[in-house]
């Protein structure tokens, strides 16, 4: 993967972690309350549901660097409308914009240059190039958040950490107009297949390998595991804090999870170069691993121990993400690849709603205590389920071979 590749990946996930921080700050001095701000969230989350799919077919048909550039387009329309909006209608218009963004941008580039890389090294190079992909966006998210917090502190106005956006952005779309070449998907000579074929095609990719559909689905329980996490731990932590660190101890911790995910992403890399054929292996013991530290967090209530296992959380999220991203691109054919890792995307989304109505519904009752040791307990038990299930259909093939060759 080149560097100007590496550079667009990690820039375009810096511009996303400018904002992160303190978007809801933003959209609370801008025109939304309390009441209106979990709306305004959710109208976000369903257009990025209604677009993942659409985009992903848009990207194999049409071209990914094509899509990859739409989505800039609308980034940048969205952060402008947030720089100058003062009441809810453009609110709303700039978060369905972003979700229109966010979905148009999963995926794409990565199965470009994927395909790119898999045409120009052959298959051996996936976990390099997945691992690569995966630590230029958790490093260019860490450094966000930690831009983002600085700036957020220069004046209540937050327009340094928007426009800071916009350039990002712009940069970007520039190095990728410039700095990307993208052959034609479908040539002069190739007909470009309808919809439906192309949907039916990817159906029979997913369900042609027996482990394909169960990696899919971890998605979705990945989604549900995070979204409890990622929704309580700032209350939580300053609980069990000393009240006289103050809130800045919550952008370390952010800029700690994001980097010992990178780190993750690179063990994993060395992983899968020393033990390859293994991504299976490491990707379930890396998410029965991440299940376990969630458990051990929810019961323990130390301030050191909760720092230490919130990172171990995402140091395994990471080991396990780019074992997954492996395999799912080692199973996906190049014409299918971004639909099928809008698949992935839509999947981990939806996990991601549930969780957040799962925890609305459940925590008067079971307090976060209880809803970490679910979703913990649901991330392990679904695990050891599959890996069972795919053990026993291993099992079963191999006597059934057995048979056939003693009867020949």
């Amino acid at each position: 993967m080149s560097k100007t590749k590496q550079l667009i990946i990690f820039l375009n996930y810096t511009s996303l972690g400018i904002l992160l921080p303190v978007l809801n700050l933003i959209l609370l001095k801008k025109g939304a309350d309390l009441k209106t701000l979990p709306l305004l969230i959710a109208s976000y989350s369903a257009t990025v549901l209604c677009f993942e799919l659409p985009s992903g077919i848009c990207a194999d048909l049409y071209g990914r660097k094509t899509v990859f550039l739409i989505s800039g387009i609308c980034q940048l329309l969205s952060v402008s409308l947030l720089l100058f909006s003062q009441n809810l209608i453009w609110l709303f218009c700039c978060l369905v914009l972003n979700g229109i963004s966010r979905a148009f941008s999963s995926g794409s580039l990565d199965a470009l240059i994927v395909d790119q890389a898999l045409a120009k090294r052959g298959e051996e190079c996936l976990p390099d190039v997945t691992s690569r992909l995966a630590i230029m966006e958790q490093t260019g998210l860490a450094l966000g958040c930690i831009l983002g917090g600085f700036l957020s502190s220069l004046g209540d106005s937050y327009n340094a950490n928007i426009l800071l956006r916009i350039t990002l952005t712009a940069v970007t779309m520039g190095l990728c107009i410039f700095g990307i070449k993208e052959v034609r998907i479908f040539g002069s000579g190739t007909k470009r297949p309808n919809i439906a074929r192309h949907l039916k095609e990817g159906f029979v990719t997913v369900f042609s390998k027996r482990d394909f559909p169960f990696i899919l689905a971890g998605m979705l329980f990945t989604g549900f595991f995070i979204t409890p996490i990622e929704t309580y731990w700032q209350p939580v932590y300053l609980k069990l804090s000393d009240s006289s660190q103050g809130t800045w101890m919550l952008g370390v911790l952010s800029f700690v999870g994001f980097f010992l995910a990178a780190a993750g992403n690179s063990l994993c890399r060395r992983l899968l170069i020393k033990y390859p054929g293994r991504q299976w292996r490491i990707y379930s013991i890396s998410r029965v691993l991440g299940g376990s530290a969630l458990l051990i967090l929810a019961l323990f209530q130390s301030a050191w121990i909760f720092v230490i296992l919130y990172g171990g959380i995402y140091l395994f999220l990471g080991t396990g993400g780019v074992a997954e991203n492996t395999l799912i691109n080692q199973y996906t054919p190049g014409p299918l690849r971004a639909s099928v890792l809008s698949v992935g995307s839509f999947l981990l989304q939806t996990g991601s709603m549930f969780g957040s109505v799962y925890s609305s519904l459940t925590v008067d009752r079971i307090d976060v205590t209880g809803l970490w040791l679910t979703s913990g307990g649901v991330l392990i038990g679904y695990t050891f389920l599959i890996t069972l299930l795919l053990m026993a259909q291993k099992k079963k093939i191999n006597l059934y071979d057995i048979e056939s060759f003693e009867n020949s």
